[in-house]
């Protein structure tokens, strides 16, 4: 996992990324199970998706963003136009984009290179998107271009956002989550003798869960306008997305943001713990990587093997 996360922060921009794990994909044996789909016009990000056959049909995704962006006047310039200048800013970004969200990357390319090797009730789709750091368009477009037939089978979702990072544990966000999934992941870790707090989505936060717990075409207006603003008015793929909802499960680490987060999206400077320089690999605890990893596919495979949670 150290690898795909090094990878990737060396990679430099967003587009770049998004070619490493192409490539980690092509270590792994996977590319006959991969696709590339677009995300909306304006974005030059594609999305990834895996798909591993189980036995059914019921479907479980596990999401994680690839992109980074830092905090300063010119993302926030190209944010109101929904991400549009990425491609000329984000090679020069001081962040690496190793905790955000380069771990979650590594946890679900590794546990998509585990799935394919298992005999497996259930069918897993693992969604690496882009333009998360641009108003949530990755996930957004990729739920709304859902067909019924599809979105009607999914089980549940898990989401994998910044984790394995020094001196913070990792944490399921109980505010946001499946009571009975979060439940289930905390009684797996103490079983596994493995460190998992209790965590809480920040209001007005927000990751690629969000599309697939709950959209709409309001909701998802109302996403865009959030982070986007005047990008909300720009014609967007996903506002085609009918009404649906799913069950879901976060994890993050905990207490991520400190006094520079908030103090830098004041002043648009990239000085917090992520979006901006702070964010590199030197925080990133392999051995918590590695035990996120183990927490999840224990959840998974608990969940598959049982049929309920």
């Amino acid at each position: 996992m150290n690898k795909t996360v090094e990878k990737l922060v060396q990679s430099g921009g967003n587009i770049r990324r998004g070619k490493a794990i192409l490539e980690r994909i092509d270590d792994f044996g996977l590319v006959e199970n991969t696709v590339k789909e677009s995300i909306d016009w304006l974005s030059f990000q594609k999305n990834i998706l895996i798909e591993v056959k189980g036995r059914t049909d019921s479907i479980v995704y596990i999401v994680s963003h690839y992109d980074k962006t830092d905090i300063n006047p010119f993302t926030m310039i190209s944010l109101l136009l929904d991400g549009f200048l990425d491609p000329l800013l984000s090679w020069a970004f001081l962040s690496d984009g190793a905790i955000d969200n380069a771990t979650g990357v590594a946890v679900s390319l590794e546990l998509a290179k585990e799935l394919f090797q298992s005999d497996l009730e259930l069918t897993y789709r693992i969604l690496l998107v882009g333009s998360e750091e641009t108003g949530l368009r990755g996930s957004r477009s990729h739920v709304a271009r859902l067909s019924d037939s599809i979105a009607n089978k999914i089980l549940y979702v898990i989401n994998i956002d910044m984790v394995g990072v020094k001196n913070k544990a990792n944490c399921v966000t109980t505010n946001v989550g499946n009571r009975e999934l979060t439940k289930l992941s905390l009684e797996i870790a103490e079983d596994l003798n493995i460190e998992l707090g209790k965590g809480k989505i920040p209001f007005l936060g927000s990751s690629d869960y969000a599309a697939f717990k709950k959209t709409s075409f309001l909701k998802d207006f109302g996403r865009s306008f959030q982070f986007n603003l005047t990008g909300a008015f720009l014609p967007q793929r996903s506002y085609s997305a009918k009404k649906r909802q799913n069950e879901i499960i976060n994890f993050s680490s905990c207490d991520v943001l400190d006094t520079g987060d908030y103090i830098g999206s004041a002043l648009l400077m990239p000085i917090g713990t992520i979006h901006g320089f702070r964010d590199n690999i030197k925080l990133v605890d392999e051995r918590k990587l590695y035990e996120q990893y183990k927490l999840t596919l224990s959840l998974i495979k608990r969940v598959d093997s049982e049929g309920v949670f």
